[in-house]
């Protein structure tokens, strides 16, 4: 019977956990635009340029300042990983704010997600993007 009892308040104390956590992992559900970038002084209407999609089977596009962009990203409830990001060619005047974002969100280790907002930190626990649903 104390077995019977132990059991269930862990089982109690797994759903408190559980349930006291972040939202549930809904990115996919969501295009998202950029509202902070670590390491650049862009406006903010710059940065809202700057987006970002999860699509099925891991795979990732969006437009990162002058091109478009894929790759893949793979990630839990914690931790995500982003694979070596590819963009097309052509060149414009916000070609470092693009290579900065792709830095960025390959460098990126894990991120936070409630009330809409998407928060990207690299290793360190540095924040790296700052995102928002994109409406």
């Amino acid at each position: 019977m104390k077995l019977f009892s132990t059991l269930t308040s862990l089982l109690v104390l797994s759903v408190l956990f559980f349930s006291c956590n972040s939202e549930p992992v809904t990115l996919s559900d969501h295009d998202w635009k950029v509202t902070d970038l670590a390491g650049s002084a862009a406006t903010d209407d710059k940065l809202a340029t700057l987006t970002l999609v999860f699509e099925e089977d891991q795979a990732i596009g969006g437009f990162a300042g002058c091109n478009d962009f894929r790759g893949a990203a793979t990630f839990n409830r914690e931790q995500i990983k982003f694979s070596t990001l590819y963009a097309d060619n052509a060149s414009c005047e916000d070609i470092n704010l693009e290579k900065r974002y792709l830095s960025n969100l390959e460098s990126s280790t894990s991120y936070t997600y409630s009330a809409g907002k998407l928060v990207l930190y690299d290793e360190g626990g540095n924040i790296v993007v700052e995102m928002e649903k994109n409406e």
